[in-house]
């Protein structure tokens, strides 16, 4: 049975990100929980994002938050002004 995804666009925002927007991403399989800054680079119709850390994340936050260079979105939350 073939399904007709739609294709994975970039958008303005989804859910309430957007680009530029300053994120707190949080890799839920350390332990403890780390917590990783950073902006928006762009956020994709799938519910992914493209996000520039502050740091660079270590292997182990890269392999449990990024996957094909995009972070979900539900991984994310706003940072504090």
């Amino acid at each position: 049975m073939s399904r007709n995804l739609a294709p994975v666009v970039k958008v303005s925002s989804k859910n309430g990100f957007m680009a530029n927007q300053r994120v707190v991403g949080q890799d839920v399989e350390a332990s403890p929980p780390q917590l990783y800054t950073g902006r928006i680079h762009s956020v994709w119709s799938d519910g992914t994002a493209m996000v520039d850390w502050d740091y660079s994340l270590n292997p182990q936050a890269e392999r449990h938050l990024v996957q094909s260079g995009r972070v979900r979105l539900h991984h994310l939350s706003r940072a504090a002004s």
